[in-house]
């Protein structure tokens, strides 16, 4: 089975509207696709998603990030990377898939879609 990242844009994405961040998710849901994440990528999740500009209830965020936290595999990254130097918060994402032997990161993030790869894990956008 495939092992995918998402960065914490394309998780909000797949959240508040059907695109392909969304589709990613229900691939996930039918089991055809195993959504890996760490806990730091999901504290950020929660970060954003209570932004007052989504307009989510309380309730609504809580639920949200708990259908998230049921369908993904949870890792606690053992390293420190620093591969991106120009926005050093996007490290998580790698470190995420790293540990977590992932075959794929999907980002909107130019600074980590301009890598590509990194030590075999693709890094792509949700169209791709």
């Amino acid at each position: 089975m495939l092992k995918v990242v998402s960065d914490t844009n394309t998780l909000i994405s797949a959240v508040i509207s059907n695109g392909n961040e969304y589709q990613i998710l229900r691939l996930v849901k039918l089991k055809k696709v195993q959504l890996v994440l760490s806990y730091e990528i999901l504290w950020e999740f929660e970060d954003v998603i209570k932004r007052q500009k989504f307009g989510f209830s309380k309730e609504q965020i809580e639920k949200a990030l708990e259908q998230v936290k049921s369908i993904s595999k949870i890792v606690e990254p053992n390293i420190k990377l620093e591969v991106i130097k120009e926005d050093p918060d996007d490290n998580k994402v790698i470190e995420c898939a790293s540990e977590g032997k992932a075959d794929y990161i999907v980002s909107g993030d130019n600074h980590l879609l301009d890598l590509k790869k990194y030590e075999g894990i693709k890094i792509v956008s949700s169209v791709e």
